[in-house]
Parts: structure tokens; sequence; C-alpha cells
């Protein structure tokens, strides 16, 4: 069993957090965050991007192609970020990605669609890989928003995990249970949606679970709900309740936005 992280719209981002004067620059994309917080609790998770599916190799030169991002970051604020045009694949290499995927995920494997998506993929692109490979016995989660999401969920796709905004965005309903249920498909096992300070709510084989979350102090909250996305994978391979597991993964997504970074292994044993 191995475990891919796949970010299909990288970004190279500049953070600036006010009052510090620190200016920290990274190979962002949840993908990449995913992999990196699974790596940190010794699962050996195989980070990806889009590039990796079109080139031989490592994605040598990437940087150059992937777009921009800017972020402003202020202790106990809401985050602001400012990104260039998404990347464009074109048609024909849309190909090329669903043979790479096809050729390198084997059953009993975990895909982690994590980000938005490059753009211009033909319609159908992405039900239809998910499918393929669900059929070939690999398990798939879904983190994102827009028609990447609706396209997953046609799919009945395993897992999707989102936040509030993504959810009411991809289903054109507000509320979080409506959002639920507008983004179970017949063959998903669990639909988790993030409410920031509020926790989590998430319908798992048909029973509501809502998590509450404690109050922190919040430092910077980049990559928190990567964290949660992160902790649903570990608890799945550890095979822990999902009750456990989603109660693990708001404490480890509020321990993130003290602004520690990499939350630490204790928090899975706690």
């Amino acid at each position: 069993m191995r475990v891919w992280c796949f970010t299909p719209n990288p970004v190279r981002e500049r953070k600036f957090v006010v009052g510090s004067g620190r200016v920290e620059v990274s190979a962002g994309g949840k993908g990449r965050n995913v992999a990196r917080q699974l790596r940190a609790w010794g699962i050996p998770a195989i980070s990806k991007t889009i590039f990796d599916s079109l080139v031989s190799g490592s994605d040598v030169g990437s940087e150059h192609r992937e777009r921009v991002g800017w972020a402003l970051v202020r202790e106990g604020e809401e985050r602001i970020d400012f990104f260039t045009e998404d990347l464009k694949i074109a048609k024909g290499d849309w190909r090329k990605i669903w043979e790479y995927w096809m050729r390198n995920l084997k059953p009993g494997d975990w895909w982690v669609v994590a980000g938005s998506s490059a753009t211009g993929w033909p319609k159908g692109w992405w039900k239809k890989l998910i499918s393929d490979l669900q059929k070939k016995g690999v398990s798939v989660l879904v983190d994102s928003r827009g028609a990447l999401l609706r396209e997953a969920v046609e799919a009945g796709v395993d897992w999707i995990k989102c936040n509030l905004a993504e959810a009411e965005e991809t289903t054109g309903m507000k509320g979080v249970d409506r959002c639920i249920r507008g983004l179970k498909g017949d063959e998903t096992t669990g639909v988790v949606v993030t409410l920031g300070k509020d926790g989590l709510a998430a319908e798992v084989n048909s029973g509501r679970i809502l998590v509450s979350a404690t109050r922190v102090r919040v430092l910077d909250a980049t990559g928190s709900g990567d964290v949660v996305t992160a902790t649903i994978l570990y608890g799945e391979i550890q095979k822990w309740t999902m009750e456990k597991t989603l109660q693990t993964a708001v404490k480890a997504g509020a321990l993130n936005t003290k602004g520690e970074g990499n939350v630490a292994k204790a928090i899975l044993r706690g």
C-alpha cells in the first residue's frame, strides 16, 4: 500500500508575516502539504505535481511554469491570498496524465488529489480517471472545489473533504447539512466539511458526525485544512474508528493554527 499525493495546480508562494518581518518562500500546493505532514508522522507519502505526469522524472524546471502566489498573514486574522492565473494544460496532454496515473497506481494504493486543478481538461476527465482507478482497486480522496469536485462526486469517489465555502461553491447550496447531501456520491464512504473555528461536520457510511474545535490562539492557519486531510488518511491506514480519526483531525488542525509547522506525532497518541 502506497499513498500518492497529487497537486494538480502547484504554486510558488511568498508568504509575508505581518509584524515579524519574515518573508517565507515555498513550493506550495495542498497535495505537497498533505504529503509533508504524512511523512512527518512516519507515512512514506509520495508527492507528485501535474508536471511529473507530463515529464519523465522529477518536475525539473517546473518552478518556471508554476503559478505564483502571495499570502499576507496577520496574527488572529484570516489569511489573504493573491494568485496569478491558473496553469492551463493542453487537451492532448491530459491523456498523458491519465496514462501516468493508470500506470503507476496499484491495487491497494491511496490517491489523494488536493487543491484546485490546472485548467483545460476535457469535460468528464476527472470523473473517468477516478472511476477507472477505483475499478483498479485504488482508494481515492479528493480535497478540492468547483468543477473538479463535482466530477469526483459524479464518480462516487471514496472520500470527499473540503471547507464550507468550497462546499457551497461546488453545490450551489447554503448550509453544511445541504452541502453534505449534495456531495455524497452513490459509492462515497465519507464526506468531511471543515468549519474553521467550529470544527467539522461529516457523514460517514450514512452516519452523521459533528466534532467541535477547542479555542486556540491563531497565529497562522496556513495548511490547517491539509493537516485535517492528512489525519483522515492516517486514521484510515491505522484502522482507527471514524470518531477517533475526526476528533484527532480537528485537534491537529487547531494545533497547526498556532504556527508551529508540522504537527508533532504526539497528537496521534493523544
